[in-house]
């Protein structure tokens, strides 16, 4: 069963290119899957906020939005709870120039993000508030809402905080911040604070290790001072009035 509102081309249409072929590789740029496949096909997946790729699973009595068949029998099950999400087909030929003309920023783990590359960055915009230019996806690839707000306690820099204000050793810190925390996120396979599953259908658990994401109202873990909510570019944000400065 293939439901149309996740897809860019009519259900036919992506079932006859899908089917039959094989799967080159598969690749991340941001937060898009990059499906190459051996026909010349390649699929551009966006989970959004509530989607789901369940490996032979389920997460419950839901029905799957997509189910990929492989020669083995096992599947691979799309689930998408808000239908924010989407799976574009595109000739891979032009992978490329649809990514360049989305206007994504470097990689925050990539071996060439450097923290010279990173002060450059904050420099071209200066009168930015810091974490939602670190949510910017044409500013910086792949980062949300969780890992800005748990980069800036990080670096003891307040959210609101302009990025040109920033001293050269609090911009070394939100770098280092930034990095190590994708890092243990990404060992620990993710923070499941709502729909989010890994492709067993597991938990993410690095939520335990959130110092202040959904924590409003809460002790800092630091200072013990209560946390403090604010909605900042349209999203919350929560933060230590007392570490962060």
């Amino acid at each position: 069963m293939i439901f149309r509102f996740l897809l860019n081309v009519p259900a036919k249409k992506f079932s006859q290119a899908v089917t039959g072929t094989r799967i080159n590789e598969i690749q991340r740029r941001a937060k898009i899957l990059i499906w190459e496949l051996k026909n010349g096909w390649s699929l551009l997946m966006h989970l959004k906020l509530t989607g789901q790729l369940i490996y032979n699973g389920t997460p419950g009595a839901s029905q799957p939005h997509i189910i990929y068949t492989f020669s083995d029998q096992t599947r691979l099950k799309h689930y998408d709870f808000r239908k924010f999400g989407y799976v574009k087909l595109v000739p891979t030929d032009e992978v490329e120039k649809l990514l360049e003309k989305i206007g994504l920023g470097p990689e925050p783990l990539e071996k060439n993000f450097t923290l010279t590359k990173f002060q450059k960055l904050l420099q071209s915009r200066p009168k930015s508030r810091i974490k939602p230019v670190l949510m910017d996806q044409s500013f910086l690839a792949g980062l949300g809402n969780i890992y800005a707000q748990e980069a800036c306690f990080f670096a003891k820099t307040l959210p609101t905080r302009y990025a040109g204000s920033l001293k050269d050793e609090e911009t070394k810190n939100l770098y280092h911040g930034l990095r190590k925390i994708l890092q243990k996120a990404i060992k620990r396979r993710g923070s499941s604070v709502d729909d989010f599953l890994d492709l067993d259908g597991k938990p993410g658990n690095y939520v335990p290790l959130l110092k202040v994401y959904g924590r409003e109202g809460k002790e800092c873990l630091v200072c013990r001072a209560v946390l403090q909510k604010i909605k900042l570019a349209g999203r919350g944000t929560v933060f230590c009035q007392k570490c962060q400065k």
